[in-house]
């Protein structure tokens, strides 16, 4: 409870009390608020069953119909479970005490303030609406942008829907902006052309520039020189990916006749180093399995790889 100072009787005040007002305020004002999603349900929205969240605002329920969440194409929305959703609230029940949320016109609020005072080299808080293996589609302060795998990680990732899921939320340092309807310099296959950002702007960011990049320790090691491995992915058409340490990945072909049946991810084998550019970040090197060590009359067969 708090108390409202500009009466003598000291009337309490709930919190509850505050975030109906607040609700009230937000339908009124379009103010941007924020509620975790505690629940799916299906309800009559203006007389047709629709799929909702059901969110919790301080003790205050109310729904956020699916088609209201963003304009991607959502196949399911029991993974938003216990995520936090901007909103704007579009209708109020004061019989239920319920009220009807309205993420889309949130972001459109708040993508407005983004383009005011974005800067590049800031760092926002990220929300995954959408992953594929390649890339991550994610919406920053109500703005729609796309983090390629490259991205992501110093560490080679086959396929980022293993590593993160749709409604996570990461940090990310924008890299580009260009704001609606300035020009800029867009990337082909053929070069570069000149564009112009449409409505919604230009934005590329990284999650992967906010870590250390591993390649500073490439000093620890040295060409000629056998390290212990282990395995992050077994790939049959590009070979082994070899973590030396944490994002400090080399990619051999398989050993002959193995065909990568004995390797396994999480397993340890021992690589050695052959040559090491630092340049270019690649490394040349050959790997052999403890089995392999124990037969003498038998040389590594020699493999390139590539430190990412």
């Amino acid at each position: 409870m708090v108390f409202d100072p500009n009466h003598d009787d000291k009337v309490e005040v709930s919190r509850e009390m505050i975030a109906w007002a607040e609700i009230k305020d937000s339908q009124k004002t379009k103010k941007v608020l924020y509620a975790q999603a505690i629940g799916v349900e299906t309800i009559p929205v203006n007389g047709n069953p629709q799929e909702c969240l059901k969110l919790n605002y301080d003790g205050i329920y109310g729904y956020l119909p699916k088609k209201l969440i963003d304009d991607y194409d959502f196949k399911g929305i029991q993974h938003f479970l216990g995520k936090v959703f901007e909103f704007v609230v579009e209708h109020v029940d004061l019989e239920t005490h319920l009220f009807v949320a309205n993420r889309i016109q949130a972001l459109e609020i708040l993508a407005k303030k983004f383009w005011k005072t974005a800067k590049t080299g800031q760092v926002y808080n990220a929300f995954v609406r959408g992953v594929s293996p390649f890339n991550l589609y994610l919406i920053i302060e109500g703005v729609e942008t796309t983090l390629f795998r490259d991205e992501f990680s110093y560490s080679y990732i086959d396929d980022l829907r293993e590593e993160i899921e749709i409604g996570d939320v990461l940090d990310v340092q924008i890299t580009k902006l260009v704001k609606p309807g300035q020009s800029y310099k867009k990337k082909t296959d053929n070069g570069e052309i000149d564009a112009i950002a449409g409505e919604n702007g230009y934005l590329e960011v990284s999650h992967r520039i906010l870590k250390e990049d591993p390649w500073k320790n490439i000093t620890n090691y040295r060409e000629k020189a056998t390290y212990l491995g282990t395995i992050r992915k077994v790939h049959l058409d590009h070979g082994l990916f070899i973590d030396l340490e944490p994002g400090l990945t080399v990619r051999t072909n398989f050993p002959p006749n193995s065909n990568g049946i004995m390797f396994k991810k999480g397993e340890q084998v021992s690589v050695k180093l052959i040559t090491i550019d630092v340049q270019n970040r690649r490394i040349k090197a050959l790997v052999f399995t403890p089995k392999q060590t124990k037969r003498s009359n038998q040389r590594p067969v020699h493999m390139r790889g590539l430190v990412r």
